[in-house]
């Protein structure tokens, strides 16, 4: 089932876990291939983890985030081509997973790089039936890479046991998870860090080449980019045209009515975060990209935008996902000059009902701003 507008948000986004479950509603998205966290846990478990994880995420945390994240974007933007067309989401996919494993698993790049490969063999569930070659060759695939992936996450804890980040946090509870637990927190952090950070950024950078005078408003501020009022108007706009998580997956655990509908129990319920934020009763023009709607402070209601989620269980990596977000950003427009190709808008697809990614390669040119 599909819900979509303010009145269904006010009561999803303040259903209980015994109502709406999550921990259920992301089995049906990608199972038990990256293990449990705090994206797909219920109950006592992700309130213990939430608690003990939050004080590393939080806004006034993230300074020792920020030099890792220049760190590592001052190296991959020495990288990029210049006056040739670039795959910018690709680009971003790869310094955002980076970045996370840095952030959560203490990685280098090269362990980086193998466990996003691995990553990407178990975000899509196997092709084919068990019992047949194709359904066998993929299950065996896919037991390989969790198999490693266990690995180089066990590595993790034992390197970061002594360092103040997710192991020593979980470490400390009443109640401590083991090690292979605290392992599927730092996989599920890594997982939800990377995958949307690395998609809003592409977005955002495409929609600056394709709009050159609010790419050029972007390159004119000065300071901090974390508090440039522009450059936030134009991150507001792009999330709320192109929000990460297209749909919020649940499972209702009870029979409940939202908004005058009724769900029966065992229904897998899914929340439209991308209808909701393209409502023509709440934004004008609802598909055109228009960041002055935020620039000027227009009110727009409690649910109207919410691509990381709201409430209760709203994303925990959101301050860091932002702040990753506009840095990268600033950086390769204060760089570069972006333009994009001629050609229709291009949208997006979900194959798993609730991330998104690009339908074809967001391509730009980049050409280096001289002095």
């Amino acid at each position: 089932m599909y819900l979509a507008g303010s009145e269904m948000a006010e009561r999803f986004f303040g259903a209980g876990d015994d109502e709406l479950s999550h921990a259920e509603g992301w089995d049906v998205v990608f199972g038990g291939r990256f293990g449990r966290g705090v994206l797909n846990l219920d109950g006592d478990r992700h309130r213990s983890y939430r608690q003990a994880l939050m004080p590393l995420l939080r806004r006034s945390a993230l300074t020792a985030h920020q030099e890792t994240i220049t760190e590592l974007l001052v190296c991959a933007v020495r990288s990029l081509p210049v006056g040739t067309p670039v795959d910018l989401h690709n680009f971003t996919q790869s310094l955002t997973f980076k970045v996370a494993a840095r952030v959560f698993a203490g990685m280098d790049e090269h362990e980086a790089d193998e466990l996003q490969t691995l990553f990407g063999e178990l975000r899509t569930p196997p092709a084919g039936e068990l019992g047949t070659p194709g359904g066998n060759h993929a299950a065996r695939r896919v037991g390989r890479a969790r198999r490693r992936v266990r690995e180089l996450l066990r590595g993790a804890v034992c390197r970061l046991e002594h360092i103040d980040g997710p192991v020593r946090r979980l470490r400390a509870l009443p109640d401590p998870p083991p090690d292979d637990v605290i392992g599927e927190n730092i996989a599920i952090l890594i997982l939800a860090g990377y995958e949307t950070t690395g998609y809003l950024s592409a977005r955002l950078l495409w929609q600056l080449a394709r709009h050159p005078r609010e790419q050029e408003a972007v390159r004119g501020e000065p300071g901090d980019p974390a508090t440039a009022p522009r450059l936030d108007a134009v991150f507001s706009e792009t999330a709320r045209l192109h929000p990460p998580l297209a749909w919020l997956p649940r499972k209702a655990r009870t029979d409940l009515g939202v908004g005058g509908t009724k769900i029966s129990a065992g229904t897998e319920v899914f929340y439209s975060v991308s209808d909701t934020q393209r409502d023509p009763e709440v934004f004008d023009d609802p598909h055109a990209f228009q960041p002055q709607r935020f620039a000027e402070g227009e009110r727009h209601g409690r649910f109207a935008l919410t691509p990381f989620g709201a409430g209760r269980r709203i994303c925990v990596g959101i301050h860091l996902g932002t702040l990753e977000t506009k840095l990268i950003v600033s950086s390769i427009v204060r760089a570069f000059r972006l333009s994009a190709p001629e050609g229709p808008y291009i949208g997006d697809v979900s194959h798993n009902g609730s991330t998104v990614a690009p339908a074809a390669p967001l391509l730009a040119r980049l050409d280096r701003i001289s002095g």
